[in-house]
């Protein structure tokens, strides 16, 4: 399967970027991608609520560990834990056609996940810039 030669280098472009494999630095600027019909944008805590009340119906995403997960989520949230060594082929199992709405702790790891869902072919992934720790200033966390 292609996408999955894709992580080794994704990942040394993360290295090479400086966000290494974490999600504890921050969010880069905003960045919107919206080429050949793909829309990839980091979105803030406002927009991303009402994308996920009020958009087109898709998949709500959390890319934390289980013990991050468990300590609060976005209510309706799916978990696929960044760091499992099958995390793209659990991403391979959604449907790309499907708006995918992507989240984690700080907006790194998400923002990553987003990148590998262009390049697998997803036309529409939202992350959320700032990540959890954003959204819990501001919107419910479910537990």
């Amino acid at each position: 399967m292609k996408s999955v030669k894709l992580l080794p280098q994704l990942l040394v472009a993360a290295l090479l970027w400086g966000g290494a494999v974490s999600c504890q630095s921050k969010t880069p600027a905003v960045e919107t991608s919206q080429s050949e019909g793909v829309i990839n944008r980091n979105v803030g805590v406002e927009e991303f609520a009402d994308l996920i009340n009020n958009g087109p119906e898709g998949v709500l995403l959390d890319v934390r560990t289980d013990r991050e997960f468990s300590m609060g989520h976005i209510k309706g949230a799916n978990q696929i834990d960044f760091y499992r060594s099958d995390f793209q082929e659990e991403l391979a199992k959604l449907d790309p056609e499907v708006p995918v709405y992507v989240y984690c702790r700080s907006g790194n790891r998400s923002g990553q996940a987003a990148q590998m869902m262009k390049q697998m072919g997803f036309t529409t992934v939202y992350n959320l810039q700032g990540g959890m720790g954003a959204w819990a200033r501001k919107q419910p966390v479910a537990k």
